[in-house]
């Protein structure tokens, strides 16, 4: 009976000291590049379902006299967004102050610029996402990763004040809508 309890006991210690190698080698490691990439695509997509929800005729909506219209804000992502990028390119730019555009026109505007982006964060490997670069506001140096997160963080934020506009029209936000 001792032989018998001292073989179960032998087995059940090699599956527990083999059990955790097999189970990681199931689950690949996650990809800084990769999640990054995925919140970045997310975001883009939630913002344009947004500027899609809102009719063309209130673009030009304010909550208040002070505040930037939903177009305007809009155009601000978008002007934000290629700065990074152009940041990311070598080149210098100053945040781009476009007349007034329509629907159509700032929704493309935003495709362009958050699929220039896209390509340019999915270019790159976690080896390439830690590698120092120059922020493109201040003095000061950071990942590559900490780079992106940059306009990630801009389009999160617009969102958010984006969703008060549609809510203050009377109009359900596309991420509410699809719960």
């Amino acid at each position: 009976m001792k032989t018998l309890t001292y073989g179960c006991l032998a087995v059940l210690a090699i599956v527990a000291a083999a059990l955790p190698s097999l189970l990681s080698a199931q689950t690949p490691a996650p990809s800084l590049s990769k999640e990054l990439a995925g919140s970045f695509q997310r975001a883009s997509t939630e913002i344009i379902d947004i500027a899609e929800a809102m009719p063309a005729e209130k673009y030009g909506y304010k909550p208040a006299a002070e505040i930037s219209s939903f177009g305007d804000q809009l155009v601000h992502v978008a002007g934000i967004t290629q700065r990074f990028i152009d940041s990311a390119k070598g080149t210098k730019t100053e945040a781009a102050h476009h007349a007034a555009m329509g629907k159509p026109e700032v929704i493309g505007l935003l495709k362009t610029t958050f699929k220039s982006a896209q390509d340019m964060i999915g270019s790159f490997n976690d080896t390439q996402m830690l590698e120092p670069v120059k922020f493109p506001f201040g003095d000061r140096t950071v990942t590559r990763a900490t780079f992106w997160q940059g306009p990630l963080y801009q389009i999160r934020n617009h969102h958010g004040q984006l969703v008060v506009y549609l809510r203050m029209n009377g109009i359900v936000p596309p991420t509410t809508a699809r719960r």
